[in-house]
């Protein structure tokens, strides 16, 4: 049997000091550019590193949101001696900005609804942890009247892209953890700029799901 332990996986949401309100204002400001390139060795044949990693560490070092070129860029200098080594082609390399300004979307989308969860649900606890999420397929963890609850975020856009990162590590499901897929329809979504947010709607999905 696999049994969660909590204490195997920090909560990065108690590091972070930003609120929805302050996330919000930031996107507004912030335009999306997706360019129509499919390079099938960037989409399916190389293994990059992992897009969500450098993400999650500008917001942990900044307190704040990482506009898309600047992610991509930031991305890079992450991974700069993977690059050096790698020296991929210039076809690749578009292909490869073009499926991170794919992804960058739901990055912020996921990122967004963990600290709207954590300011709504009084009597739970949100917990994102980057192992969690890669390793074990959890987006979001709820604890909530001492159990455990395991949140699968997706749309029918991203689940191919960040769903397939996921995918690369096999995992078995923890058997203290009730799993929660949560699809999500564009439509009645929040609307930010040019970014659509999960909100109430979501919210009180997952809501009624815990009160049973």
């Amino acid at each position: 049997m696999k049994k969660l332990e909590i204490d195997n996986y920090p909560n990065l949401l108690d590091h972070i000091n930003i609120n929805t309100e302050e996330i919000f204002e930031q996107l507004k400001g912030f335009k999306l550019n997706f360019f129509n390139v499919r390079n099938s060795e960037a989409e399916w044949k190389i293994s990059f590193p992992m897009f969500l990693t450098p993400f999650y560490k500008f917001i942990y070092l900044n307190n704040s949101i990482i506009d898309q070129e600047n992610y991509f860029q930031y991305y890079l200098s992450e991974n700069k001696d993977y690059f050096s080594e790698k020296v991929f082609s210039q076809e690749i390399m578009e292909g490869l900005k073009a499926r991170i300004f794919r992804t960058y979307p739901s990055l912020v989308r996921d990122f967004h609804f963990s600290v709207f969860l954590k300011e709504n649900f009084k009597d739970a606890k949100i917990i994102y942890n980057r192992k969690l999420d890669i390793e074990e397929g959890i987006d979001i963890l709820i604890i909530f009247n001492s159990n455990y609850f395991g949140i699968n975020l997706y749309t029918n856009t991203t689940r191919a892209f960040i769903g397939r990162e996921k995918k690369e590590y096999r995992h078995v499901n923890f058997d203290n953890v009730h799993y929660i897929e949560l699809p999500v329809e564009f439509k009645g979504s929040v609307k930010c700029g040019d970014f659509f947010l999960y909100g109430e709607k979501e919210f009180n999905q997952i809501q009624t799901i815990l009160n049973k």
